[in-house]
């Protein structure tokens, strides 16, 4: 689905067209609606991180050095997160 911009009387709004069936959608969006509507596509899953259970399991490991690199490794992927926001 592709979407044109359209601006009615200074009023901005979305339509989508499918390039399949050359074919407009009915409605139109605003903004806000079209960001949400490509929001909720654009995510597959939803992963919910308990960080005290994480420790928790972390803390189970019965070798100090293996615990250093799973921290090493969760901060690395931190790091690696805020680098794409």
């Amino acid at each position: 689905m592709r979407y044109n911009k359209i601006v009615l009387e200074s009023e901005v709004l979305y339509r989508g067209y499918d390039e399949s069936t050359g074919y407009y959608q009915r409605g139109m969006l605003t903004e806000k609606e079209l960001c949400q509507k490509l929001r909720e596509e654009a995510i597959d899953n939803v992963i919910n991180i308990n960080t005290e259970l994480v420790e928790q399991a972390i803390g189970k490991i019965p070798d100090e050095h293996h615990r250093e690199m799973v921290h090493s490794y969760l901060d690395y992927l931190e790091h690696l997160v805020e680098s794409f926001e």
